[in-house]
């Protein structure tokens, strides 16, 4: 009975780790408790939290009702006013409706980058699989490979080594320049994890892309170590098409949504705190 508990406490831990549920609940919770004191709380006492709820709620829309009954409540200056309180709670639930959606996508996206990493590994390993058994089936160095030997194991499984290195230098790169901005789903790090699959997957078809029409440009190499040069050049190369994921990426993690996440943030549902009564009853 004791070990089938802990498999399920493990089956829990791995259940929450994937879909949240442990940290989103535990926020979730927090911000209701936060806002349900401030909603019972005096108006006096809620005057206080007037100006750092006005702060947390700036990503909201202007035209936002919340924002603008308590803007207006804020000129008037009177922290007697019974819809204080209200006002007060229904716009930093707002607020925090705003910081859970943007945990549940940050929550999404690293999701979203374990599967792609998965299926890209699971490439890697069909590649490796086909080198192995039919040597010359991948041509990552048809004329320059070692001892004069068709491509076969050894040869594409240090090319893709040498694309994770190209790749693993550039994330090194990165890594010196990102900031330190935490996330509860440790985002930044699959972001650049995902890069090390992808540099191994460039290396090889940059690779088999050389002397053709697709890269005219490129001579292939004339001896191996040229080919494993090429293999880091093609890693580093991965670049161009993780762009797209770092340029998401910091979307997420900016302490503040751009205009554009902004704007779809706007729509986010918040109808668990009674609205605040309207301006003039």
């Amino acid at each position: 009975m004791r070990q089938a508990a802990e498999g399920q406490k493990v089956s829990w831990r791995l259940a929450s780790w994937w879909n949240g549920q442990a940290y989103e609940g535990a926020l979730a919770s927090l911000h209701a408790a936060e806002v349900a004191i401030i909603a019972l709380s005096q108006p006096a006492r809620a005057w206080t939290r007037i100006d750092a709820v006005l702060a947390l709620a700036d990503p909201l829309c202007q035209k936002d009702p919340r924002l603008a009954l308590v803007e207006d409540l804020k000129r008037k200056d009177w922290p007697q006013d019974h819809r204080v309180p209200w006002a007060v709670a229904a716009l930093l639930q707002a607020a925090y409706a705003v910081q859970e959606e943007r945990a549940v996508r940050s929550r999404n996206f690293r999701n979203r980058l374990i599967r792609a990493g998965s299926v890209l590994t699971l490439l890697l390993v069909v590649t490796v699989v086909v080198a192995w058994r039919n040597a010359g089936t991948i041509p990552v160095c048809t004329n320059s490979c070692p001892d004069g030997a068709e491509p076969g194991l050894r040869e594409v499984g240090l090319v893709m080594l040498l694309g994770m290195l190209g790749a693993a230098t550039h994330v090194a790169g990165r890594l010196q320049k990102m900031g330190g901005s935490w996330n509860p789903y440790n985002l930044p790090f699959y972001q650049e994890l995902i890069k090390l699959p992808i540099g191994a997957l460039t290396a090889v078809i940059g690779l088999l892309l050389v002397d053709t029409d697709w890269l005219p440009m490129i001579e292939p190499p004339e001896s191996w170590s040229d080919v494993l040069a090429c293999a880091v050049v093609f890693g580093v190369a991965q670049i161009a098409l993780t762009r797209t994921i770092d340029q998401r990426a910091e979307k997420i993690l900016a302490a503040e949504p751009d205009a554009e996440e902004a704007k779809q943030l706007e729509k986010v549902p918040d109808n668990r705190v009674q609205r605040a009564p309207e301006l003039g009853t």
